[in-house]
């Protein structure tokens, strides 16, 4: 009883200590790894549409770069800042970083350097998307995208989850000019998906396949994730638990940090 009592003093201090960086706002960075700021103004516009109100947030885009990465060597040219931006937002206090492109670009090297929770969005949707329906569909742009997103089905052990991807035949900047058959096209594809496939719930497999999953969802009657506010409200969660309880990846084995004394994490400062 009174080791208990030792205990419950300390415990209620160490509370005392922390109460300040509990209690102030969390702080959660959107990185388009892009270079162009042409899609910040609608990713901003989505995430204050389902932000918490005490959760601040910075979208923020690459200094140059493709403005897509639908190829293997752009992804590679963008790489680079991406993890910058995430080093950045870690070394600020921010709660939690989204790498926002469905293809997950850098997720695995960011966890390896930072300690706060980084989230794709392929892998924030597709593991809640399994505990919503037996099985789920990915929309995508182009018959390109899916290699590397099967690729990442089976890296997040997903496979046995997967009813199909459907195309639509969009690239990333036409789905910026042209929303409305952007919005259609999924729509199409998504009916598809469910009466031939066997899906039970849509996951749109782009951070620009954006703005519908209101419409979506009443007019297929079944779960659609949209992957900006998905990601964002699985971001807010792991933000709240890394403030407030200290959760995030594993720094075991996988995401082990490089050392210092090997001088490369220089490069990020």
């Amino acid at each position: 009883m009174h080791n208990g009592n030792r205990f419950s003093r300390k415990f209620k201090c160490n509370l005392s200590l922390n109460k300040g960086e509990v209690n102030r706002m969390l702080r959660i960075l959107w990185v388009n790894p892009l270079g162009t700021d042409m899609y910040d103004e609608g990713i901003m516009k989505i995430i204050n549409e389902v932000k918490r109100p005490d959760v601040e947030v910075k979208v923020v885009h690459l200094s140059k770069g493709p403005i897509h990465v639908e190829y293997h060597y752009y992804e590679h040219l963008s790489l680079h800042e991406t993890l910058k931006w995430i080093w950045w937002a870690d070394k600020n206090k921010f709660d939690a970083a989204v790498i926002g492109c469905f293809y997950d670009p850098g997720l695995r090297e960011a966890r390896e350097l930072v300690s706060i929770p980084v989230i794709g969005p392929a892998e924030a949707c597709m593991h809640v998307a399994a505990t919503l329906g037996h099985k789920f569909s990915i929309i995508v742009g182009r018959r390109k995208w899916i290699p590397k997103m099967e690729s990442n089905v089976y890296q997040y052990g997903l496979e046995r989850k997967l009813a199909s991807f459907r195309t639509i035949d969009f690239t990333v900047p036409r789905m910026i000019k042209e929303p409305e058959k952007l919005k259609k096209a999924i729509y199409n594809a998504a009916e598809k998906a469910v009466e031939e496939d066997g899906a039970e719930v849509i996951v749109l497999g782009c951070t620009i396949e954006s703005g519908f999953m209101k419409y979506l969802i009443q007019k297929l009657k079944v779960p659609v994730f949209d992957a900006v506010v998905v990601s964002w409200k699985y971001a807010e969660m792991m933000a709240d638990l890394y403030r407030k309880i200290g959760l995030t990846h594993s720094k075991l084995f996988g995401y082990e940090t490089p050392p210092e004394r090997d001088g490369f994490l220089r490069a990020l400062e």
